[in-house]
């Protein structure tokens, strides 16, 4: 329980320094310090919930159904789940006008939603599934 609790910290810490770091390619959206970390410490929060459904889908599918203990299927089955999510919660979020780019933010063609959200849940994922691995090992 003391190293799920240790990646959970690891992996707020990584999604919180990659929010505020992307903050400037998104239409501004807090005022001062104190707004800027507590709009990024709730988004934080809602990183780890989608990694955490991103490293379980993963489990679920590699292990369970495909019955499969490859370490690279699941590490593909992360890196596929973490992109397909980065791309619904964009896209919906910027439908649902709940945050917005500006001209700096690199659009992925095609899907129409940023780069650094989606390599956000691309890299991060399989960070925290090593770091588990690793200590769970």
């Amino acid at each position: 329980m003391k190293k799920i609790f240790l990646a959970t910290l690891v992996a707020f810490g990584l999604n919180f320094v990659w929010e505020v770091a992307q903050s400037f390619l998104y239409a501004p959206h807090y005022q001062g310090l104190g707004q800027l970390i507590s709009v990024h410490f709730w988004a934080s929060l809602g990183d780890i919930v989608m990694v955490a459904g991103i490293l379980s889908l993963a489990e679920i599918i590699s292990r369970r159904i495909l019955k499969n203990k490859n370490k690279k299927v699941e590490l593909l089955s992360i890196i596929f789940f973490g992109f397909l999510l980065a791309v619904v919660v964009e896209k919906y979020a910027l439908a649902n006008l709940l945050w917005a780019y500006n001209a700096w933010m690199p659009i992925v063609p095609l899907l129409k939603v940023g780069l650094t959200p989606v390599f956000q849940m691309i890299l991060i994922p399989p960070v925290i599934w090593r770091f588990l691995k690793k200590e769970l090992e």
